[in-house]
């Protein structure tokens, strides 16, 4: 009998345990982006941001996500992003928000403040410090059901990648130059012709001649072999600019429990940091890539880079008082981004909040 009575006893502990002390509840999300995993923007959602969330999540073993990786325009084309979350059609993205320059004017400070930095993880950090100062980066968001969990970029540094050869900013009058749209501002004074385009489509629109050149940075050189349709790379110097968004649809978020949305909202903050690094290691290996592929490669003059900033109008400030009218602080937001940069010893041309 104390046999029997042993023997129960031994495979009860035994099952107490093999068992789990509680089910992994799986939470199901849908990550959009209508770029491939060629672009830094998927390739670091693959590598950093979801990674980060599963081990946020992975230290208490409550929930775990079930990704459903949209990519590649499978959901959405490039730019399509910002509907398909609006729509729940996804539950999680990348906005590309240079694309919506008309519907998210809030997001345009890097755009308007060009030669002023390079240092993404610094734009990275200083605009999600003006998310959490002012509102109205997060109520911009409200009208397409939307929580926004952190601003980043890739574009650390725009330069001039071109199939004409281009050796001083007076080469550049004429040519027809892609940009993705509130950039094409900086081009006007120097006397080129701006075409709105994107990274899905600079290669094809350069290679057929419907434009001349792009406006681009190191890291999309290389990465989308950019390369092989520009010969002359120009180093305008023009600076970075924070483009990207990641972002939740409000019903999903509404239904997550907060473990998921701290998790989430860490892996928003290391995108940003991982992609501003990514660029800044990629992009300083660009000019000798494209050198090593046959190309020439062309360094702004400081004196020109200068004159080029001062001859600009003050987009920044016409974008602030634009800003102001709506009743959003747009003057105080361009003073506090520009201080930031003066404090962090940025290489700044032009004083925007100034002159």
């Amino acid at each position: 009998m104390r046999n029997f009575k042993g023997l129960g006893l031994g495979l009860g502990l035994a099952a107490l345990v093999a068992a789990p002390a509680s089910a992994q509840e799986a939470v199901d999300l849908t990550i959009v982006s209508g770029f491939s995993p060629s672009v830094a923007a998927v390739k670091m959602l693959q590598e950093s941001f979801i990674p980060t969330v599963d081990a946020e999540l992975a230290k208490t073993g409550t929930y775990e996500i079930n990704w459903q990786e949209a990519f590649s325009g499978t959901l959405a084309t490039p730019g399509g992003e910002l509907e398909a979350v609006q729509t729940g059609l996804a539950d999680v993205g990348v906005i590309v928000t240079a694309i919506h320059a008309d519907k998210i004017p809030l997001y345009l400070i890097g755009y308007v403040t060009p030669f002023t930095t390079t240092d993404m993880v610094l734009v990275h950090e200083v605009v999600d410090e003006l998310v959490e100062k002012y509102p109205a980066f997060t109520e911009t968001w409200d009208k397409f059901n939307q929580v926004t969990l952190s601003a980043s970029g890739i574009a650390d540094n725009y330069v001039v990648c071109s199939a004409k050869p281009i050796d001083t900013v007076g080469d550049i009058e004429g040519l027809k130059i892609g940009g993705i749209g509130p950039n094409l501002r900086w081009m006007e004074p120097i006397g080129a012709v701006g075409v709105n385009a994107n990274l899905g489509n600079f290669y094809n629109m350069t290679q057929t001649g419907v434009t001349d050149a792009m406006l681009v940075w190191g890291e999309a050189v290389v990465s989308l072999k950019f390369y092989e349709v520009c010969d002359y790379y120009f180093n305008a110097n023009l600076g970075g600019a924070n483009t990207y968004a990641v972002n939740v649809n409000k019903d999903t978020w509404g239904r997550l429990p907060d473990e998921v949305k701290d998790a989430l909202t860490t892996g928003a903050k290391a995108y940003g940091v991982a992609i501003g690094e990514f660029a800044a290691e990629v992009g300083e290996k660009a000019i000798a890539t494209f050198k090593d592929s046959g190309g020439t490669v062309s360094e702004i003059d400081e004196q020109e880079r200068l004159e080029w900033a001062a001859t600009l109008p003050n987009i920044a400030q016409e974008w602030a008082d634009e800003l102001e009218a709506q009743g959003i602080p747009g003057n105080d937001i361009l003073h506090d981004y520009m201080e930031a940069m003066r404090a962090a010893d940025q290489p700044i041309a032009r004083q925007w909040d100034q002159n």
